[in-house]
């Protein structure tokens, strides 16, 4: 009796065989996690075209920098413009002016700096912010910067040009100041004669404005004059002729490109 009890005491106590398998369950927790991981990477890597349109519609509207007549109506020739294409644009990242930035990721740089730093007055002074292969415009509303038939900058509009003039600092690409009118002539003026003078000399007020009160080095920023050459709207009308009395802040990102 003592023999067969202390043989059914050995079963109670003996341990139950190693379980060789138990890794899969490690092992496919493992995989599962890493599967997740690459599905979370693909959807942050995808190019997702809509949600960048959505983004850039937002921004543009926020802004208040699409078609936004920010002129006075006035048909007088008093005023500057520029032509431009619009592309597609990539999103970045808020962290610095883009050293080696494509047209629109500078686009979209300036256009959340701007956000950032001016009022309302100030977004009222720019008619447009967009780009096309060679650099990004930013174009004001000329009659905002000068005075009817004047080419002295307003008194009221330096503090939005001081404050654009901060962004254009932080990169060193080429400038030109384009000035542009729409196609009424000038009245008679000791200044100018036309419209190509008219243009020229706002043109080099905003940059003699550049290089004197914010430094900005005069090797790399120029003044040009396009007239009534190159209009965004039809002059036919009032409000075409308004869009297109403006001045435009180039910035040049690919001089090879430029013509």
């Amino acid at each position: 009796m003592s023999d067969d009890s202390n043989d059914g005491r050995r079963d109670q106590h003996q341990e139950e065989p190693e379980n060789h398998e138990r890794w899969l369950v490690s092992y496919a927790d493992f995989i599962t996690l890493l599967f997740a991981f690459f599905v979370v990477m693909y959807a942050t890597s995808s190019n997702n075209q809509e949600k960048q349109k959505s983004f850039e519609k937002s921004v543009r509207t926020n802004l208040k920098l699409v078609g936004n007549n920010s002129g006075n109506g006035s048909p007088s020739a008093s005023d500057g413009n520029v032509g431009g294409e619009t592309a597609g644009e990539t999103i970045i990242q808020l962290d610095g002016f883009p050293p080696r930035g494509a047209p629109g990721e500078t686009e979209q740089y300036i256009g959340r700096v701007f956000d950032k730093k001016l009022d309302s007055a100030d977004k009222e002074k720019i008619q447009q912010l967009r780009h096309d292969a060679i650099g990004v415009r930013i174009a004001l509303a000329s009659a905002q910067f000068f005075l009817p038939g004047g080419v002295k900058i307003r008194t009221s509009a330096l503090k939005s040009l001081d404050k654009i003039a901060e962004v254009l600092k932080e990169t060193d690409k080429r400038i030109v100041i384009e000035g542009h009118t729409d196609n009424i002539p000038v009245a008679e003026n000791p200044l100018y004669e036309s419209n190509w003078e008219l243009a020229s000399l706002r043109a080099t007020s905003i940059v003699r404005y550049l290089v004197k009160y914010h430094g900005i080095d005069p090797k790399r920023i120029s003044a040009t004059s396009y007239a009534d050459t190159r209009p965004l709207k039809s002059n036919d009308s009032v409000e075409g002729r308004s869009q297109n009395r403006r001045i435009e802040i180039y910035i040049i990102l690919d001089e090879k490109l430029q013509e």
